[in-house]
């Protein structure tokens, strides 16, 4: 229960960034209303929207004891933690199922490749899937916000929605990064509260240790107005609740990754290209890490 703790803490200090990294960096939320937007919507996620996440990666630790998925939560929150010092943000679902594989592999147990290549495929295909959504709710949203007449007007109906795309984000994160952790616990029989104290230790997370990787998301990769951060945001949301929607783990991180910079690239906006290939490589590397250290622990302790 404990590394369930650790997972996610280092959850909310690296996922909630990608929540609301956009309306934070755009200026529309402070850090501290944003944390306690992800507070209640990511507490919601987690019990309203994550049963067919939770069942995906149950199953991919079948036959595994407590003790041996406690060194896969706990070598994959390492991986995050790791990632939030850097200010990178990177994929806590990439590391707990690599985390996994990496457990199966030291315990002899078979891999559900079929299972692990179908979400390996969603995680190519969400910040893709997300960068066109983003350009779509763009070039409709735009127009629309030329209508309103009045500067006060305008201000107030931007904010709101880049709340509500924030809202919607937090509950993805719930629904599908916190919900691979509550998933792993239901494999062992704890549930009920015991979400309830995972999604208030995920609050703690964002509160202590995410602004760093949320300056990353929502200002360093490119130039985010309340427009674009609306689009960027809403986008991506969109993207991981259809992958929640058939149960599959994605990353929001990824999600809003392509979504910033595919609208940012579509606008004709500077993106810190730089930036997006250390990203890309953290992505890589987290899963590989996790995998090593889960299989290297798991060989020695287990």
């Amino acid at each position: 229960m404990i590394t369930a703790l650790f997972m996610a803490w280092a959850i909310g200090a690296n996922d909630s960034a990608k929540a609301v990294g956009t309306a934070v960096g755009s200026g529309v939320i402070g850090f501290k209303r944003a944390v306690l937007l992800i507070g209640i919507f990511t507490t919601l996620g987690v019990f309203l929207g994550g049963s067919g996440v939770s069942g995906t990666v149950s199953g991919l630790a079948r036959g595994m004891s407590a003790g041996e998925v406690g060194l896969v939560l706990f070598s994959a929150a390492s991986a995050v933690t790791i990632a939030s010092l850097w200010g990178r943000p990177i994929s806590t679902t990439q590391s707990i199922i690599g985390g996994l594989v990496g457990a199966s592999l030291a315990l002899g147990l078979p891999v559900d490749w079929w299972t692990v290549g179908r979400i390996a495929s969603a995680w190519v295909l969400s910040p893709i899937v997300a960068a066109l959504f983003a350009v779509a709710i763009y070039r409709l949203y735009k127009p629309i916000l030329k209508r309103i007449k009045g500067l006060r007007n305008l201000e107030l109906a931007q904010k709101w929605l880049v709340f509500t795309a924030a809202a919607f984000s937090a509950f993805n994160l719930g629904a599908n990064e916190l919900s691979n952790v509550a998933g792993l616990m239901e494999g062992l029989g704890v549930n009920g509260p015991f979400k309830l104290l995972l999604a208030l230790t995920l609050t703690l997370g964002a509160l202590t240790f995410s602004y760093g990787v949320m300056m990353t998301v929502g200002r360093d990769i490119s130039p985010l107005g309340p427009t674009s951060a609306f689009s960027s945001q809403f986008g991506a949301s969109l993207a991981v609740s259809s992958a929640n929607l058939i149960g599959l783990p994605v990353s929001s991180g990824q999600a809003i990754v392509g979504a910033i910079s595919g609208l940012g690239l579509y606008k004709g906006e500077h993106v810190n290209l730089k930036l997006l290939v250390g990203i890309v490589k953290g992505w890589v590397i987290a899963p590989v890490f996790a995998g090593a250290v889960s299989y290297v622990l798991i060989s020695i302790l287990a």
